[in-house]
């Protein structure tokens, strides 16, 4: 087998310590000046995977940047990374890459075919990579490259950019890509979700933080406006947004649909004919002037009133031509009224006929539309009540100045393309001093399975043997979950939320319990903290060491890593446990001065685990026969003289009591007085136990008590009963390794329907994605992590 092994390229380039820019501070100061799109890349793996198979963001960006990603799939930095595009003659794009210069930032595999020669005086690098031909140079401070040697040779801090750089500055730092682009960019002003763009001008930009969804994007961000009305969204200018009504009316059918509040409507009217050029005079007494909001479809408008017969009194020439349902239909005679009043909002919509159905005046073209119209709102088959809307609906505001909606029809013509299933996406603008803040969805909508069953969301296969149970960690950037997995080999694995592999990591000795997650830098980022035989490590996202770690240790690890974080202020200790001894470090990886353990020369033989009852906190163990509970310092805070013949269950705080159990079968409990107490639970030397603070949960061969309730289960060989909180409810999980099954109940032991399932390990429950539902994460055979969705 041909062996594959990384080589590190290092740059051997002159270093340009006179170059201008070694003395600014940030990378995003060597923007370039005629930039009309920057990316900005936080979380450089995450933005590769869940990229390459995001079908939105390949249809608007794939093209603009592939060349730039040839090159920086081989960085290894976590600083941000800025892809700035700036147009050629041809309307091609040059890009400029600047991140933070560091040793060993460009990686390279051993099957990368590439060629490199110096150009010039040496400072510049021109390299070929798998057939992409690139330019790149570094600084003492920063690398960049381009595809454009020119780029490289006029790169100079500018200010004259400083609008794009200071609407790029809005943007989060926690997400995996923000993008900032000149209002009207062709593809990048598709994300509004209409052409009412291409009336601005290049002095405004948007800047946008865009999340990944396994089968869309949800955005949001800033677009700038002028004190001049000079954009679509400077008509909102001096009005306040309202709450978007429209969706009340429309069909559940409507491909697209644009809506415009205000709280007056002259002064929407007044800026809107600034931005036209329109010199006419502006009626007093419409009967626009009597609503806040109006809709505009393909061939209806919508007005929403407080009181519509106002409007329908202020219509002249109108007449009663049909009745539906008991609502009266008029003519309306001035039929281009509204492509006259709402450019650039509709391009052209004539109407005929209106009618007034409940706070709404609906006109159309036809009597026979307004009746579809009708008919949908009394049977409520409108666009509220659409499921896919009604999906999206927890990532919108309710209120807005501008919102569009579009459909799956209406979204591929957009984006030129034959898609699938995006039944509901929006774009809303809420206006505020000369910018409007946007929340926008572009999602695919599946329809949920039927309540009450259970369906396999997917199967990953790792590829080798599975060592420890699939356990899941927090994902800062979705704010859902993934799932971590360690095989045989000591590779550990990052599993997404969808079942693709992250990354894989290889680990010297297996992991010891469970992993831990802190968030070291205090900015919302978590890292995985975890023990295993001679090594405590810290992995970021990527799977990367945070510096100083791994720890290595002489001695051998003996429980698993115990992580505190007493006052939750993210000054976290990490606590190692080793034979009979303690050991506690910060964050940093220093040693805690003032942490001093005196062990009782008894094997430690349960992890360490913190409490806190009252203002006082408690570190608790077993060690021997003794219940040890020391302070912070590692002193005993409470002396438990009784000796204990412990069973092999962990310490648990239970009823505000440290609660174990004993071989006796019996529920040990000391309080803070030091005092022990014993309750009989009937239980044989070979039982499981775990506990919440108010929940109990044992088991026994193949009876199962959960609080005072019994359940007898087939017989079978049973792990250890697992309890979860959720979505307000407890949940107990437990597997039979015989039978292959998986069983899943409630508090009052009442069997979850749809289980037991197929499964060959002990089971976790947990919020995946940001759904709402639940997702329960065992395997279906040794090399396989099974995801189930619990409907």
């Amino acid at each position: 087998m041909k062996r594959h092994y990384i080589l590190i390229f290092l740059f051997a380039v002159v270093q340009a310590c006179t170059n201008t820019y070694n003395d600014y501070t940030q990378a995003q100061d060597l923007i370039p000046s005629n930039s009309v799109a920057v990316y900005k890349i936080d979380e450089l793996k995450d933005f590769l995977n869940g990229g390459a198979d995001n079908e939105i963001l390949n249809l608007l960006f794939k093209e603009d940047i592939t060349d730039a990603k040839a090159l920086i799939k081989h960085l290894n930095t976590t600083a941000p990374i800025y892809i700035a595009l700036s147009k050629e003659k041809d309307s091609s794009y040059n890009y400029l890459i600047i991140t933070e210069n560091k040793p060993e930032l460009l990686v390279l595999d051993s099957l990368v075919q590439r060629s490199s020669e110096p150009i010039g005086k040496g400072d510049i690098i021109k390299t070929v990579m798998d057939s992409t031909r690139q330019f790149y140079k570094s600084t003492k401070r920063f690398f960049v490259a381009s595809n454009n040697i020119d780029v490289l040779n006029n790169l100079n801090p500018s200010p004259e950019n400083e609008k794009l750089k200071r609407v790029m500055a809005t943007t989060s730092d926690d997400l995996v890509l923000s993008l900032g682009f000149e209002n009207g960019l062709e593809n990048y002003s598709k994300l509004f979700l209409s052409d009412l763009d291409s009336r601005s001008n290049s002095d405004n930009y948007s800047a946008l933080d865009i999340q990944y969804l396994d089968e869309g994007i949800i955005y949001n961000g800033v677009v700038t406006g002028n004190d001049s009305i000079s954009s679509f969204i400077d008509c909102f200018k001096g009005t306040v947004p309202q709450k978007i009504h429209a969706l009340e009316i429309a069909p559940s059918t409507t491909s697209s649909l644009t809506s415009l509040t205000f709280d007056d409507y002259s002064i929407f009217e007044t800026n809107r004919k600034k931005l036209l050029n329109d010199s006419t005079e502006t009626k007093t007494d419409s009967f626009l002037d009597y609503t806040n909001e109006i809709a505009l479809t393909e061939n209806a408008v919508f007005i929403y009133s407080l009181d519509p017969n106002l409007i329908i009194e202020s219509i002249n020439e109108k007449e009663i031509v049909d009745t539906f349902r008991e609502i009266d239909m008029f003519s309306f005679p001035q039929t281009n009224y509204f492509t006259n009043k709402f450019q650039p909002y509709t391009k052209s919509i004539d109407v005929s006929f209106f009618a007034a159905y409940k706070n709404f005046v609906v006109f159309t073209e036809s009597t026979d539309h307004l009746k579809t119209i009708l008919s949908s709102a009394l049977n409520n088959n409108t666009l509220a009540n659409l499921d896919a809307f009604k999906n999206i609906s927890q990532n919108l505001s309710d209120e807005a100045s501008l919102f569009v909606f579009k459909n799956t029809e209406a979204l591929s013509q957009i984006l030129h393309a034959e898609l699938k299933g995006y039944k509901a996406n929006v774009v809303q603008l809420s206006y505020e001093d000369n910018f409007a803040y946007l929340n926008g969805v572009i999602k695919k909508y599946k329809k949920r399975a039927k309540s009450n069953t259970v369906t396999e969301a997917f199967s990953t296969d790792i590829g080798a043997p599975i060592m420890s149970l699939p356990q899941t960690v927090k994902n800062h950037i979705t704010k859902g979950h993934d799932i971590a997995v360690q095989d045989i080999e000591n590779n550990l694995y990052l599993i997404s939320s969808s079942g693709k592999v992250l990354w894989k990591k290889k680990l010297q000795g297996s992991i010891i319990g469970t992993i831990e997650q802190i968030d070291m830098y205090k900015n919302g980022r978590l890292q995985l903290a975890f023990a295993t035989e001679k090594r405590v490590y810290v992995l970021d996202r990527n799977g990367k060491d945070v510096d100083p770690f791994p720890i290595k240790f002489n001695d051998k690890i003996t429980q698993p890593l115990s992580v505190f974080d007493y006052d939750s202020t993210k000054n976290y200790r990490l606590l190692v446990t080793q034979d009979d001894d303690l050991l506690m470090y910060d964050a940093k990886g220093n040693r805690v001065k003032g942490f001093d353990y005196t062990g009782n020369k008894n094997t430690i033989t349960s992890q360490p685990k913190h409490f806190r009852i009252g203002a006082k906190d408690y570190i608790a163990f077993k060690s021997g026969k003794t219940l040890r509970i020391l302070n912070r310092q590692g002193n005993t805070r409470i002396r438990v003289d009784k000796s204990i013949n412990f069973s092999d269950n962990e310490v648990f705080l239970y009823q505000s009591k440290f609660t174990s159990s004993n071989t006796l079968g019996q529920l040990v409990q000391v309080d803070t007085k030091g005092r022990v107490s014993t309750t009989d639970l009937s239980l044989p030397p070979e039982h499981k136990l775990e506990t919440t603070s108010k929940t109990l949960v044992s088991m026994t061969e193949n009876t199962l008590n959960i609080k005072s309730r019994t359940i007898d289960l087939d017989y079978g060989e049973y792990t250890t009963p697992k309890i979860f909180y959720l979505n307000d409810k407890i949940y107990v999980t437990t597997t039979d390794l015989q039978a292959k099954k998986v069983y899943l109940f409630d508090s009052q032991a009442e069997s979850i329907p749809g289980f037991p399932v197929y499964g060959t390990s002990a089971a976790e429950l947990q919020k995946l994605d940001r759904d709402g539902g639940l997702e329960l994460i065992t395997q279906s055979d040794a090399k396989h992590v099974m995801v189930y969705k619990v409907n």
